[in-house]
Order: structure tokens, then C-alpha cells, then sequence
């Protein structure tokens, strides 16, 4: 108690003292206590030097020793990359791979005298070579040659069957490095994951597709590796791909895979190069060092208790003496730095709810100091603001009324366009009644957009409208458009926005319909529920994706600013302009949602205020 009351009576005093104080004259108060207690400083600066000296050196030790590894590594890879080389410069192997050129998955059976040349050239390149598993060359009609027994790999292999050898697709002939899996032409069963240098086989000549060469590691190759190289026994090593997945790893964290750990954490795409990280709340000296050839990454973490086993005496002492020195300066810093402080925060606080929206804050008067001033600054500009914010809002709405306006006396000239283009074939092919339908159907259209200006219609009005619109559509499909029209007898008289429910057909016919080969189906229904109107235009077209949808409703659930009025998100126009018509007749009273899933559709519903004919309407 005694303490806390000291505390407090000192934050009273030192609060009475610096109130009037200027930043400079507290900045400075601040700096002549921390200048009390230079023994201490002096201390820790010693040991820092001490200690960073020796972390220099083991973390440059350690660097070149990764760089190492991974300089041996290349020469590794670069060897197996040659031999996947190898073939393209053997007619007979290009030849036998050529015989079996068919689809992958239809082949049956090779020749043996095929299957004998084949394992001699396999053979004679993984003589000698007892880090190689097996190298396999596979037809594109899944033939699989092998300098492995014929009881040990299958003769005929569907790589289909192998998530990993996907690896390969668009690779253009260039190398792959496959990380550890485990290949299903092996006719025993294995326990042990290989690596894999793979490479398409194409020919020289025409550039196609040959097949592929498989030379399958063991990880027994990288263990010998790191045997000639002396690197500390409590250090862990792991190597990664440019993916991130783990091809080899050596850990002394209790048996525990610090590859895993780190993925749990989420942070291994996070360090990079050399820091230090703390896993189970050790510390740890994290080096990594990455190849340009081979696209992997050599990852070290070695104990910081290891690199500063030297340093420990030192360590004592110096701390020893550093925490009496530190005490007493934490304490008096901790009482200026918070009254310093303090006004500070409480500004950004209020910035961080201007950010938001939020432009009512006002920050109250800190004194006479800088502070202060920024303070009444601050409330000024706030004002200021607010201001200008409602004078620009209140103007793009006007300028989005008279685009709104505008667009009344225009139609999409791609639809235009369209419509004059099956007129015209209409009349070359059939010289049939249906083209007087069609022009009908267009001149409704044209008289509805141009000649009325009124902004709110019944229901009935805009659901002709849209037939007609939906009877030209259905023509230029050729019958593979199909509209559904569920809608309540009691709604028809509803009063509605002008030209809001055609959009949604139009996006429902060009961005979820277009380009299927069946054509598609449209619903468009209307009911009433409680004292609102639903408005649903559903398609069983190309649909969206969840993360699509949620980005969709997040912007329309937006109120119209000068940046939301002028937004278009994924090039959907049409459904932009209805969400911000909606606010800007109905405000929060009315909304625009999308629902659906990929593949299977979607559904747009615009749910306003139930108004009927002769209600007092004002837009």
C-alpha cells in the first residue's frame, strides 16, 4: 500500500510539474535521469558487445556451413539432372517411347526385347549409384520402364492414380525436384518416402511429348551429406522447397518435427533469412539459405543457450549489477513516459475512430504544451471535415441522380446491337411473324426506358417490361432460355423503382447462362412477406463462389459515399447501381443479397417497403 501511494503521489507531483512543460523541456527531463545511471549502462553495454560478437561469429560459421550444404546439394542435384538429360540424346530410348504414344491409362503391354533394352539403359546409368532407388522412364500410355526387377515395379502404371506426379504438368520440359512420397508402381509395399528428379520427354525434333524419367532418391543421400560436414549435434536442420513442403529434415527438439512446429506457428514463410525465433519458449538462432538452381531452402535452428555458452560468467555479473541500475530508472521512466504519453494515445485513439467514419470525435484541451495545440488542431480540422464530407456526399448523390436520370434515356448498346443483329437473321431465314414479335417486344422496351419518366412504376408495369425483354433474349437463345414468372396476384399493384428488376434478368442471362452449351432456366418471382416486398430473380447458371457472394453482400450492405458511388465490384454494374438506388430511395429500409454456390447458380433478392397504389410516395 505504501508503495502504490508513492506511485500515486509522485504521478500527482510530476503531473502538477510538467502540465505547462513543452515537449522539449519534458523530452529532456527524460533524458537527464536516464543519464543517473551510467554504470549500469555501461554494463550492459559490455556484455551487449561481448555477446554480439560472439553471435557474429557463430551465425557467420553457421551461414557458410548452411551454404555449404546447399552448395553440395546443387552438385548432387545437378548430377541426376544430367542423367534425366540423358535420354533425349538416345534414339532407341525415343524411339520405344514413341511406340507407346497413347493416352495415359489405355496401355496394356510392351515388348519384352523393349522392356530389355530399356532396363539396360536404366541399368547402366544407376550402376554404382546406391542413393538411387530405381529410374523409371514412363510412355504417355503409362508403359513403365525400369532398372529395377520386374517383380519390384509394376509393368504398366496409371500416373493419374498420384496426386504428386501433377507436379509435372506444365513443366515444359524442364526438371522437377518431387518432395518425399511414396510411388504406387512398387509392387512391395514402402515405408520409406523417396525423392524424385523428374523430367517430360520430349523430341528433340517436334517438341512433343514423349514421356516422362523418374529417378527416385533415397533420403539416405542427404543424410550422407550432412555426415561429411561438421555441424553442431543440437542444432536442427530441415530443407524445404520453394512451396514450403519439407523434403528433409534433421531435428534434436526432443524428436520432435520442427518443420510441423513451425507450420503450427504459421511462420515459416514468415522468416526469412537470419533472426532469431523461439520455439517452446527456447530461443533459437534461425538461418536460412535459399538456391536459386534447385529452388530449396537449407533451414538451421541452432540453441541460442549453445551460442552463448561462452558468455555465460559474464552474463551473471553483468546483470547483477545492470537489474539495480535499471530498477530504479524503469521506475522514474515509467512515471514520465506515461505522462508524455498519455495525451498521445488518447489522439490516436480518436484518429483510429475518425479512420472508421466516425467524424464527431473531438480530443479535450492537454494544456499549453505542444500537445495542446495539436489537440485544438486537431478538433478544428475535425469540424472542417465534417464539414466538407456532408457537402460532397450530398453532391455525388446529386451527380448519381443525374446519371441514374441519364441512363433512362439510353439502352445497352450490346443489347441493341444484338437484337438488330437476330432481327436481321430472324428475317433472312425464316421471313417469319416472329420477327413483327420481336420488334414489338423492342419497341416496348425503347417506349418504356425514353418515353416515361417516372421513377416509380407498379409492379405490373416493370414485370411487362421485362417479359418483352425476356422475349427477345429467348430468341436470340433459340429456345434454350427458359423464364418462370412466380408471382403474387396481391403485389401487381406494388409500387417499385423503374428498371430495377431487368437488370438482375440481364445479369442473370450474361454473367450465369452465357456460354452454356443447354442454355439455362431463369425464376423470377415476387410475394409479400409481413410489410415488405421480395423481390427474387434466381438462375441456375454458373453461380459464384462463397468468398464471391461474401464480397458481393458486404458491398451492397455499404451506405452510398463518394467512394461507394463510384465502386464496381467485378465488373457487375448492373447490381451495383440497383444496391445504391436502394439507399438512396429507401436508405436502411430496403437491401439488395446474392446467394448460390458455384456450379449451381444464383439467386439476387431485393427486399424494399411494401407501397401500393396511392400511397404517398416521395423519391
Amino acid at each position: 500500500m505504501t508503495g502504490v501511494g508513492g506511485i500515486n503521489y509522485m504521478d500527482k507531483a510530476l503531473g502538477c510539474s510538467t502540465r505547462n512543460m513543452n515537449l522539449r523541456t519534458k523530452l529532456l527531463v527524460l533524458f537527464v535521469v536516464l543519464t543517473l545511471l551510467p554504470l549500469s549502462l555501461q554494463g550492459l553495454v559490455n556484455y551487449y558487445h561481448f555477446s554480439q560478437t560472439i553471435d557474429r561469429k557463430t551465425e557467420q560459421f553457421t551461414i557458410d556451413m548452411i551454404r555449404q550444404i546447399n552448395t553440395n546439394l546443387n552438385r548432387l542435384l545437378k548430377d541426376f539432372e544430367r542423367i534425366s538429360l540423358l535420354p533425349l540424346y538416345d534414339q532407341t530410348v525415343l524411339s520405344i517411347l514413341g511406340k507407346y504414344n497413347a493416352p495415359m491409362g489405355t496401355a496394356t503391354w510392351a515388348r519384352s526385347d523393349d522392356y530389355l533394352k530399356m532396363k539396360l539403359y536404366t541399368s547402366g546409368q544407376a550402376y554404382d549409384r546406391p542413393e538411387i532407388r530405381g529410374i523409371h522412364l514412363i510412355s504417355n500410355s503409362g508403359i513403365l520402364f525400369s532398372n529395377l526387377d520386374s517383380l519390384a515395379v509394376k509393368p504398366v502404371w496409371d500416373s493419374r492414380l498420384d496426386n504428386w506426379f501433377a507436379e509435372l504438368s506444365g513443366s515444359e520440359g524442364e526438371w522437377r525436384l518431387l518432395p518425399p512420397h511414396h510411388p504406387s508402381y512398387y509392387t512391395d509395399k514402402v515405408e520409406e518416402a523417396y525423392i524424385s528428379v523428374a523430367r517430360e520427354l520430349r523430341d528433340p525434333g517436334t517438341l512433343k511429348r514423349l514421356g516422362y524419367i523418374l529417378i527416385d532418391i533415397r533420403l539416405d543421400a542427404f543424410r550422407q551429406l550432412l555426415s561429411n560436414l561438421n555441424f553442431e549435434e543440437n542444432a536442427s536442420l530441415m530443407i524445404v522447397d520453394s512451396k514450403q513442403r519439407l523434403v528433409f529434415e534433421r531435428t534434436s527438439l526432443g524428436g520432435r518435427s520442427t518443420y510441423n512446429q513451425l507450420l503450427q506457428l504459421e511462420q515459416l514463410q514468415d522468416y526469412t533469412g537470419n533472426q532469431k525465433v523461439v520455439l517452446d519458449g527456447s530461443p533459437y538462432l534461425y538461418v536460412r539459405h535459399y538456391s536459386n538452381y534447385s529452388g530449396l531452402s537449407v533451414i538451421s535452428l541452432t540453441p541460442i543457450s549453445v551460442i552463448q555458452k561462452e558468455s555465460g560468467k559474464m552474463l551473471s555479473f553483468t546483470f547483477g549489477f545492470a537489474i539495480l541500475c535499471m530498477a530504479g530508472v524503469a521506475i522514474l521512466a515509467a512515471l514520465i513516459s506515461y505522462r508524455v504519453t498519455r495525451p498521445l494515445i488518447s489522439l490516436k485513439q480518436n484518429m483510429i475512430r475518425v479512420e472508421q467514419g466516425d467524424f464527431t470525435q473531438r480530443v479535450a484541451s492537454f494544456g499549453s504544451d505542444e500537445f495542446g495545440q495539436i489537440g485544438r488542431g486537431f478538433n478544428r480540422m475535425m469540424e472542417e471535415i465534417h464539414r466538407l464530407f456532408n457537402e460532397v456526399f450530398l453532391l455525388s448523390i446529386r451527380e448519381r441522380e443525374a446519371e441514374l436520370s441519364a441512363l433512362q434515356s439510353q439502352i445497352h448498346p450490346h443489347f441493341i446491337y444484338n437484337t438488330l443483329e437476330s432481327i436481321n437473321m430472324m428475317a433472312i431465314r425464316r421471313k417469319h411473324t416472329e420477327v413483327s414479335n420481336m420488334v414489338t417486344a423492342l419497341g416496348k422496351l425503347l417506349r418504356y426506358t425514353i418515353d416515361k419518366v417516372d421513377r416509380i412504376v407498379l409492379l405490373q408495369e416493370e414485370l411487362a417490361f421485362v417479359q418483352s425483354y425476356v422475349r427477345i433474349q429467348q430468341v436470340r437463345y433459340n429456345g434454350r432460355l427458359q423464364v418462370i414468372f412466380e408471382v403474387e396476384e396481391e403485389v401487381m399493384d406494388c409500387l417499385i423503382p423503374k428498371l430495377i428488376l431487368q437488370p438482375l434478368v440481364e445479369n442473370a442471362v450474361y454473367h450465369g447462362i452465357e456460354g452454356q452449351e443447354d442454355g439455362g432456366m431463369i425464376w423470377i418471382s415476387a410475394l409479400k412477406f409481413d410489410q415488405e416486398l421480395l423481390l427474387t430473380v434466381r438462375d441456375n447458371g454458373k453461380g459464384l463462389s462463397q468468398e464471391e457472394i461474401d464480397k458481393w453482400n458486404e458491398s451492397f450492405s455499404q451506405l452510398p459515399s463518394s467512394e461507394f458511388l463510384r465502386c464496381n465490384v467485378g465488373g457487375h454494374l448492373g447490381l451495383t447501381n440497383i444496391a445504391q438506388r436502394l439507399h438512396l430511395i429507401y436508405g436502411q429500409g430496403a437491401s439488395l443479397s446474392v446467394d448460390g454456390s458455384l456450379g449451381q447458380g444464383l439467386a439476387a433478392t431485393i427486399t424494399i417497403p411494401l407501397q401500393e397504389k396511392g400511397d404517398n410516395v416521395h423519391v
